[in-house]
């Protein structure tokens, strides 16, 4: 037992105050307290009082010893013991979103199942409703407002329907890949007048006249800026401004596509290109997840940037022909 140079010290009864009803010889009073040294430092002590008769009249008797040491190891377990709890917490976070990937996962392959098993079955009636709302806007051309009202949303379903009916197949099937050099501007030129701006929706560009073609299947590739496309258009509501810039770096081009619309909140970003993540009202959230598929199938990358109020920016990163490494 290591003790101070104040190991022994008598006290009287006015010292110790509400300790001494507590004391007798077989029961002595343990306590922790700070004591200073002659160079003014503290340091924290255990205090051991006892009685003691001492010529003929009843002290107290105090040993004091320095549990520096003991307290250094007592936080050093405290740090542990809660770095241990940080550690579990974090294993248990992961654990849930392993679960909820693999629930994702096992619904995303019954879904696949079933978008493959009755493909024929889907997309035969959606083709006949197609081509009956065509034949009636055609032979009816003096229709009441009402009725081109009721047949234009009957025709934008049916748009939705083939759309989720055809992503999942895309994102349950493995597509094949048939790469050639595709000019950017051409590019954005044919998805912008496949998925046209709304009125309230500025679209500008910034598509330089040298830049060289990309290499990548430029079928896909117009599905990816579609879906980003369109998604910038739903995110301004009330309009705003589109963006679409392309720009060459490091043997590849950047393609990216900006709005001026909500942006995405931060617990949102890191779950954007899960399968079946989505917050509108209508789809299934299989967009970006086929989007970043088909972008990683042809060699490249999609990135995104964006912060609530202010917009975002997706960015799709696409190989050069001659720097292309299958």
């Amino acid at each position: 037992m290591t003790v101070t140079d104040i190991d022994i010290e008598f006290i009287s009864r006015n010292h110790v105050g509400t300790y001494w009803s507590q004391l007798s010889h077989d029961h002595p009073v343990t306590l922790e307290s700070v004591h200073k040294r002659k160079d003014g430092t503290t340091f924290p002590v255990e205090v051991r009082l006892g009685l003691l008769q001492l010529e003929g009249k009843q002290s107290i008797l105090a040993l004091a010893r320095d549990i520096t040491e003991r307290k250094q190891a007592e936080g050093a377990v405290r740090a542990h013991s809660e770095k241990l709890e940080e550690m579990v917490e974090e294993r248990t976070h992961e654990l849930h979103e392993a679960q909820e990937q693999l629930i994702r996962q096992e619904k995303l392959a019954v879904l696949g199942q079933l978008a493959g098993g009755v493909g024929h079955e889907l997309r035969n009636p959606l083709a006949v409703i197609n081509n009956a709302v065509y034949y009636l806007k055609l032979v009816q051309p003096e229709a009441s407002g009402k009725v081109k009202e009721y047949l234009g949303m009957i025709e934008k379903e049916t748009h939705t329907a083939e759309k989720i009916f055809t992503d999942l197949l895309d994102f349950a099937r493995i597509k094949s890949v048939d790469r050639e050099p595709v000019a950017v501007p051409e590019l954005v030129q044919r998805v912008l007048a496949r998925f046209p701006a709304p009125l309230s929706v500025k679209v500008k560009f910034k598509l330089p006249t040298d830049l060289p073609p990309v290499f990548a299947d430029p079928r896909q590739m117009e599905q990816v800026l579609g879906n980003l496309v369109v998604n910038a258009f739903q995110a301004m509501p009330q309009g705003g401004a589109l963006t679409i810039t392309a720009t060459k770096k490091r043997g590849e081009i950047a393609i990216a596509v900006a709005d001026t619309g909500v942006g995405i909140p931060p617990e949102n970003m890191q779950k954007l290109f899960e399968p079946l993540f989505t917050t509108k009202p209508k789809g299934i959230g299989l967009g970006l997840a086929v989007s970043k598929k088909l972008v990683e199938a042809n060699g490249g990358r999609i990135e995104v940037r964006s912060k609530p109020g202010k917009g975002a920016t997706f960015t799709v990163n696409l190989p050069l022909e001659q720097g292309f490494q299958p």
